[in-house]
């Protein structure tokens, strides 16, 4: 494998013509962190005044070919080192007249920026992008001309860098900027490493790179899939990569590593795998063995390609905070865990393909559960993480509803099972301020009015209308007259405002309606009762004294089951509301169709 590896100036890359193909990455700095961190790097090293500047390194650029070198690695550095030409460049031509200084100067970014070819009576671009991004904006900037072509995310970051490139130098005198353009061509150096083949040169990149993963993780995986593929199969492997990254894009996921991780864990690995350590897993035996990269590149990226699919729907059901989609549950996961959540994807990543979107559902509604009885039970998230780890084992084998149904009713189960007594004892605490943020209190109260509905034999409403719906405290919040006697305090009284057993979701015309209804010294929980039974929420209605829908409805016996039975509103009855929630807890968050404490739900 011949290598040549030479350090040379950015004056001494006019003697190459560059081409970022096709397949690789589009331009991604961004202005405000890596531009103007090469910027800030550079002036740093410069001493104004100095008869000899000390050079400064920025890093290594990969290239194979001859002629026009395509190039493997650091095209982001090359990228901004080309926009920054141009700024100099069109700064100079801003100036009528030039000095001798500054003209030489400037033929001397020209030469760096394209060579006139007499012959084709064409200019060749000394630095040529061919990923579709690009389009043809490159060669617009060189030219000085203004781009009126598609905006795609790469030419706005390169906008931008531009943009930030010339607000540096706008801080520059004439003076200034011809001795900053004489350190940035003569003193600024980039270590150039041509190789004579594209897998000796991706060999390169990948033994560069390796030592960290961090950010360059995926990177790292799409170079060793090009370079274990035929090149037959590039292309492909080209078109699939940019169909994986825009399935990333459209859920906005800003950390493609975590689902990478995820989808390694959930689908071949079995310990848990770091960030930093992904790269190595991958390439180690283990992990050879287990994706199959060697023998089959290709296969590998149709793998992932298909996960990056599955991901980001659930990623986007997450985030929707709408019930109403393909994955109900999935959404509501948002909503008990956080909407930025993604540690649920892990078990779900590892289902079987074959497997129908009720399949996926209904695993979905039993994590759902898990959570939320975790949350109650107050078992932080990083627990969750090896809990989930050692369930994909499992998943992974799982062909049929019948086996997920029985492993839901076995391992899920059976790792929350026995913690009913704490789970209650904790759930009888709750406090409003306990299930923050808003979003969260509403879904928990919406979930319980839900099973109510279901019971009633009614469509339940969906987490959106529950989500529109006003938050009511019973015990008013602000009362008039004297407190109760049985309150030994303003905090007593706060306190028992704060409880979940005293909150109720509402709607807002209903809740307006009750505004007034806040003084204590007057019959004010029946005037409320008066207005709870308009409301849609089954939940809402039976706390109204009395309430019933015919004789012997579904309705009605779940309200004598659960023991809705609220003559007036006080310590007592806020404590015995609790109490009925928590029965409803139970019965909702059911894992493998059974309660926390293994007695079955009502039906």
């Amino acid at each position: 494998m011949k290598i040549e590896a030479d350090v040379h100036s950015i004056n001494k890359l006019k003697d190459y013509f560059f081409v970022v193909p096709d397949y690789q990455r589009e331009y991604i700095w961004k202005a405000d962190d890596h531009v103007e961190q090469f910027l800030n790097d550079i002036e740093a090293e410069y001493e104004p005044g100095a008869k000899k500047q000390s050079s400064y390194f920025i890093g290594s650029i990969i290239l194979v070919g001859n002629g026009a070198f395509e190039v493997i690695d650091g095209q982001q550095r090359l990228t901004t080192i080309v926009l920054t030409l141009c700024a100099f460049r069109d700064r100079l031509k801003e100036k009528i007249t030039l000095t001798k200084r500054e003209t030489e100067h400037r033929k001397k970014l020209d030469e760096l920026l394209y060579e006139y070819d007499l012959e084709t009576d064409r200019s060749r671009y000394r630095l040529e992008l061919q990923y579709e991004d690009s389009h043809d904006y490159f060669k617009h900037r060189i030219d000085g001309n203004t781009y009126a072509g598609e905006r795609t995310a790469s030419i706005e970051r390169m906008d931008a860098a531009y943009d930030t490139i010339v607000e540096h130098l706008n801080k520059l005198d004439d003076d200034e900027l011809i001795d900053r353009l004489n350190y940035f061509l003569t003193c600024v150096e980039l270590v150039v490493i041509k190789s004579e083949d594209l897998g000796s040169a991706l060999k390169i990149f990948e033994t560069i790179n390796q030592r960290g993963a961090g950010l360059n993780a995926m990177d790292l995986v799409k170079n060793l899939i090009f370079r274990k593929a035929p090149e037959a199969e590039f292309n492909r492997i080209k078109v699939l990569w940019k169909e994986l990254m825009k399935e990333l894009d459209a859920c906005q996921e800003t950390d493609p590593l975590r689902f990478l991780r995820y989808f390694l864990m959930a689908r071949y690995a079995d310990e848990l795998i770091r960030e930093d350590g992904i790269y190595k897993w991958i390439i180690s035996d283990k992990g050879k063995k287990a994706l199959g990269y060697e023998k089959d590149a290709l296969g590998f990226a149709k793998a992932m390609l298909s996960a990056a699919k599955r991901y980001s729907a659930w990623v986007l059901a997450t985030e929707s905070r709408s019930d109403t989609g393909a994955f109900p549950s999935i959404a509501r996961i948002g909503l008990v865990n956080k909407i930025k959540s993604r540690l649920h994807l892990l078990p779900l990543l590892a289902l079987d393909e074959r497997l129908k979107a009720g399949d996926v559902e209904y695993l979905a509604a039993q994590l759902e559960s898990y959570l939320f009885l975790a949350m109650i039970l107050n078992i932080q998230a990083k627990y969750h993480e090896r809990t989930f780890l050692s369930w994909v084992q499992d998943i992974r084998k799982l062909k049929t509803r019948k086996d997920l149904e029985q492993f839901a009713k076995g391992t899920m189960h059976g790792s929350i099972k026995g913690q009913h007594k704490e789970f209650s004892s904790q759930f009888l605490l709750l406090t409003i301020g306990d299930l923050s943020p808003g979003y969260r209190i509403k879904y928990v109260l919406g979930r319980l009015d839900s099973t109510l509905a279901v019971l009633a034999q009614q469509s339940p409403m969906s987490s959106t209308q529950y989500g529109e719906m006003d938050l009511e405290h019973m015990l008013p919040q602000t009362p008039k007259g004297a407190l109760p006697a049985e309150f030994s305090s303003r905090d007593d009284y706060d306190s028992h405002v704060a409880r979940l057993g005293n909150a109720l979701l509402l709607e807002g015309t209903i809740n307006k309606a009750l505004n007034k209804v806040n003084d204590l010294g007057t019959d004010w929980f029946s005037k409320k009762c008066v207005e709870y039974v308009k409301s849609s929420a089954w939940g809402v209605k039976l706390m109204a004294h009395g309430f019933a829908v015919g004789k012997n409805t579904a309705i009605n016996r779940a309200r004598d089951h659960y023991g809705y039975e609220f003559k007036k509103w006080d310590k007592a009855a806020i404590a015995k509301h609790q109490e009925v929630l928590l029965q409803l807890a139970m019965d909702t968050w059911t894992i493998g169709g059974q309660r926390i404490d293994g007695k079955q739900p009502p039906k």
